[in-house]
């Protein structure tokens, strides 16, 4: 499962100027889909400037916001951590973007290293997020 909700927390920036180093960007245009819902997973990003809407689709067939990600906060990596197969949210950008790309492989590389009792807890905390879904 993806976690609907992004850190509070934002990234310090001089961690973002460190990861721009060895991370690719991509420029995201106002309206772009970065990912759709049902979608294999796949990597994972920081936003370094814009705004990302996470949508969720209903049953009805209608697409529900459940949270946006600002800049300098990370988004698309959950179902890594979970340890899903698909995304469970759409991310669209809501105005002319730039993220950092965090790729698949590097994200499951540096979670096969993670303690599995913080794995656990991890899992457990995003699990029970009360905006999970």
């Amino acid at each position: 499962m993806e976690f609907a909700i992004v850190w509070n927390t934002k990234m310090d920036l001089n961690a973002v100027e460190q990861l721009k180093n060895v991370l690719s960007s991509m420029s995201i245009e106002k309206d772009q889909i970065i990912y759709e819902e049902g979608e294999p997973v796949g990597d994972g990003y920081i936003l370094s400037i814009g705004k990302v809407q996470l949508f969720k689709n209903n049953r009805d067939g209608k697409l529900t916001e459940k949270q946006t990600v600002n800049s300098m906060q990370v988004f698309g990596v959950w179902n890594s951590i979970l340890g899903n197969n698909v995304r469970l949210f759409t991310a669209k950008a809501l105005e002319k973007s730039s993220a950092l790309i965090i790729p698949k492989a590097t994200l499951n590389k540096k979670l096969s290293t993670l303690d599995p009792f913080l794995k656990f807890l991890f899992r457990q905390a995003l699990t029970n997020s009360e905006n999970f879904e």
